[in-house]
Formats: structure tokens, sequence, C-alpha cells
């Protein structure tokens, strides 16, 4: 599927750039995202919460045991990532900090949608006086995350059923529906390109979604399979004695949620695709393709030097400059804005693995030779496991502990940096806070007003393969870069640091709480409430 490139490298070479992005500056109602904060809130989550549970117990936590605004960031974009595809504005990585809640509070009572994160933390600290989220509340924040995107999309629908002049009152025929989704569709994808307005705009309007994105009529079939699948699974839960004749709105937006959650993961055969080209001209083993190798490569897009340096993904510019693979892949070049909440970008493979690792650690911090036994059993799309790590990453591990009092954390960059040299492929490599700025290509243009577009010009192009030295040695994983820099995402503070346990202290463990808990099976029976109290302390980010 390389007409997503195609769709971003239209977008950045148009030669009057109009602001693909601008209806991502739609703003919200304050009382909207509130109510929907409350809505959340009075479901019943306890799977979103099962969901959420081995990631909470091994992020950091404050002197509460909850999540610092820094730490909820951090996961929520994990987990949107993850499920959805979706790069969600405000939860990113480069994001904007929570911290300057003025932000959000200045305008009366609207917020642009892409502030819509920060409101609702900002609704959180007020009511639970900074002390920080906890495992329900995270839930709740995700819930109500989830229902905005959903809402805005209900919203786009109904305006494209007011425009192609459908009932939302009663059913309407498989075909208009199905037209519906295809106009909604279409409106996605040529965006501030074209004007739907008028039903009889919709054959052009296709025309043009079409040549933006040759692939529309598969992603066409693809929305038909889902509803027929959805539409299977939904007629089992109806009134069997209901009028089941053409689609009702209420059907049509029970679809339109699922098409959402979906829509996000048809990125990824062409992440992989890009992935397996870059591989091809890669330096053995580490993650790295020689610039002058990536500009002879026949690929769709070719960005230009200071937009890839922009990126952090250019790497030895005094040198053999080099691409870094994994940063390149997963940044904002490769992303495309189908919300006012998100984007559409290519996944951080990285994530997987980390949440692998939360899972079986189930703390924030490990002991370096827990982490090396993990890892080594760890595989990924391109490193095999088990594995035998080299004594240089062994002793990287324990550098990283003499840091931190004996132990690794997790959530920290100098651990991030080592998963970048344990899988160079598949784990970007973390820069030091503020050293790069990544941005899409259209806000580039933006920032750089006097560029057509953020691509390589010719002359660039050829300067920089005519650079190659063909006798220069390969680079090699012993070469990639290491710095000393550390920086947590936020810094635990919840009891003493926890050991790895063998497996029979786990069972001796077990032993002793059962004999516990028959010992007080009586008293507890008898006991007609209990009481829990916990102390309060500070709850600062921590940055080394």
């Amino acid at each position: 599927m390389a007409s997503m490139l195609k769709l971003v490298a239209i977008v950045a070479n148009s030669a009057a750039v109009v602001e693909a992005s601008a209806f991502l500056q739609k703003s919200i109602s304050k009382h909207f995202v509130e109510d929907m904060l409350l809505e959340a809130g009075s479901m019943g989550l306890a799977e979103l919460v099962e969901q959420f549970r081995p990631s909470f117990a091994a992020l950091p936590k404050n002197a509460q045991g909850r999540l610092d605004p820094s730490t909820v960031r951090y996961v929520l974009h994990r987990y949107f990532v993850q499920k959805h595809g979706w790069y969600v504005k405000g939860l990113d990585p480069e994001g904007a900090g929570w911290n300057a809640t003025s932000t959000t509070s200045s305008a009366a009572g609207d917020i642009m949608k892409g502030l819509a994160p920060a409101y609702i933390q900002e609704l959180f600290a007020r009511r639970g006086h900074n002390e920080g989220l906890t495992l329900e509340e995270l839930t709740v924040f995700a819930e109500t995350l989830s229902d905005l995107i959903v809402q805005e999309g209900l919203g786009d629908f109904r305006e494209v059923y007011h425009t192609l002049e459908l009932s939302i009152e009663g059913p309407v025929s498989e075909a208009s529906f199905d037209k519906a989704v295809r106009a909604y569709l279409g409106d996605l994808i040529t965006g501030e390109y074209f004007d739907f307005k008028h039903h009889s705009d919709f054959q052009e309007m296709e025309a043009k979604a079409r040549d933006f994105y040759p692939e529309y009529d598969d992603i066409v079939m693809w929305f038909r399979d889902l509803y027929h699948a959805h539409n299977f699974v939904e007629k089992h839960r109806r009134n069997p004695f209901a009028n089941t004749d053409g689609v009702s709105f209420e059907l049509a937006g029970g679809f339109l949620k699922e098409f959402l959650h979906n829509f996000g993961g048809l990125s990824e055969h062409e992440c992989r695709t890009l992935k397996d080209d870059l591989v091809s001209i890669e330096q053995p083993g580490t993650g790295r393709v020689k610039l002058s190798d990536f500009y002879a490569k026949d690929l769709q897009l070719h960005e230009s030097v200071d937009y890839l340096r922009n990126l952090g993904a250019l790497e030895n510019e005094t040198g053999t400059p080099v691409l870094i693979m994994a940063n390149y892949i997963s940044s904002p070049s490769r992303c495309m804005p189908f919300s006012s909440y998100y984007s559409i970008c290519c996944p951080d493979e990285c994530d997987s693995l980390m949440v692998s690792l939360e899972t079986d650690i189930g703390h924030p911090s490990a002991t370096p030779a827990r982490l090396a036994e993990l890892v080594a059993a760890l595989p990924s799309d391109t490193v095999d496991a088990p594995r035998n790590l080299s004594t240089a990453l062994q002793g990287r591990l324990e550098e990283i502990a003499s840091h931190h009092e004996g132990t690794v954390p997790l959530h920290g960059r100098l651990f991030m940096q080592w998963m970048h040299h344990a899988y160079p492929r598949e784990c970007p490599f973390p820069h030091a806070a503020g050293t790069t700025s990544p941005v899409t290509q259209d806000e580039w243009l933006r920032i750089n007003e006097h560029l057509d577009d953020a691509m390589v010009s010719q002359e660039e192009r050829e300067l920089h393969r005519g650079c190659s030295n063909p006798l220069a040695q390969p680079l090699t994983v012993e070469d990639l870069p290491w710095s000393r820099v550390e920086e947590l995402v936020a810094h635990h503070k919840r009891g003493p640091e926890i050991r790895p346990r063998s497996a029979w202290a786990d069972h001796l463990r077990i032993a002793v709480c059962a004999v516990a808990l028959l010992s007080f099976a009586a008293p507890l029976a008898r006991a007609s409430k209990t009481l829990f109290a916990s102390s309060a302390a500070d709850d600062k980010s921590h940055f080394v």
C-alpha cells in the first residue's frame, strides 16, 4: 500500500501549499469534554482496566502511588498507537508539556481539539489536587479521548448524510449507506483540497480521492468486508421483531466506530514495505542506511537533509552521513492527519517489546541480569531469539545500573538507548531532549515559508549520491553512538526498588501469604469495616 506515501507526497509537493491540516485547528466546547469525562467515569471499564494493569504496575509512580502527567502521556500515546494506529495530538513524545495549563484555559468556553488531552489532565488535577492518576482514572482518561474521537467522526458522518440529503431519522438503503461511507472516506483523504458541499460533488470528490490514493478502491472493499462482518455479529443482538430493512443511522454509527478503530492499521503493510526496502540497503545489523544509498534507492519519498536532520533521523554528518531507519520510519514525515485529534503514522515497533518487558517485570526497574535474561529470549521482527547478548550489551546494562543504585529504570533514555542497540531496526535512537524537534511535512513548510516542499532537490541528491566511498569500511553495531545522558519519564517514588525473585522464592511467598490469610480469616469475617490510610508526599517529575 504505497499509496499512503503518495498521498503524503502530494500534500508535501503541492506548489500552492494548502494547509491540509487546517481542519486540525477546530475547537471543542470545554463543557462537552467535561460531559464526556463524566460519562466515561460512570461506565463499567473493567476490561480496559485489565488491559492497562500490567503497564500501570511497571510504570514509575509518585509518592501517592499514582502516575504523573508525563507518565500518563507516555502510556496513553503508546496505547492508542498500538490499539488503533492513532498518534493523538498532545500525547506524542514531542508534544507540549502539560504543566502550562494556561494554554488550555485561555478561551472562554472552547479549546483546540489538539489540547483536549491537556485539558482532561487539568480536570483530573483540579479534582485530585495534583496527586496524579490512579489505574481507574487512567482508563477513564483513555475512554474519554476515544469517545471524543468517535464523536468527531460521527459528527462528520452526520454532515456527510446531510450533504448527500440522506435521512438520519429513518433507515436508508444499503446502497445509500455505502455511498455515505465512500463520501466520508473521500472527504478524509481530500481534506482541504476539495470542498464537499453538495451531493452532486460526490463523483468529482471520489475521483480526486482515487487520484490522491490509488488504492482507494481497495480501502472501499476493506470497509465493505468490515461492514458485513460487523453486521453479522450485530444482527444477533438486535430485536428480531424490529424492522431490519435498510441501515439506520444508529447502526451506521456503530459501524463507523469500528471503522475508526481499525482504519489506523491500514498503513502497517505500507510501513512494512518501507522497512524491507531500507533493510535491503542497510549497513548490516546496524539499523542504519548510508545517505548516499538512501537517495539512490527507488523510493516514493526522499526528504531533504535539513528535514531529515530535524526529524532526528540523520547521523554522522561530519563523516559518512547515515539514516537511522527506526527514527525515520516512525517519524512524523510518514503521518497523515485524518482527524482533528490524531494522525495515522507508522508504528514504533519498540512499544510492543516494552510492553512485553513490563508484563514480565511488573515494576518500574529491574536488575541488569533480569533484563539481559528477558531480552535474550525476546524476539522482534528482525531479531531471532533465544540469543546470546554481547559482552558490550551486558556491560552497558551494568553501566546504566551504576547510575541508579544497582537497577535499571525501564522508562529512561539510557535504557531506551540500550534497547536501540539491542534492536537497532525496531527501536528508535532516543535523542536527548531539546536536540530534535520532529514535525510533519506540513508543519515544516509552515516553519520554512520559502520552501515549496520537504523533498530533496535534484542537486542535493546528486551531491550526496556522489559522496559515497566504496572503499570505506562498513558500519558495525559496535560503531553505534552511546551517550551517558539520562532522562526519566518520571522518578519512581513508591517504596524501595524491588529486586527480581527466583521461582522458589515466589512459591515460598505464596505459601506464606496463604498461611497468613488463613490465620486472619476469622477476625476478618467478624470485622464490620476496614480502614485504609495513605500518606501524602510531593510528586515532582525527575530528570537527570
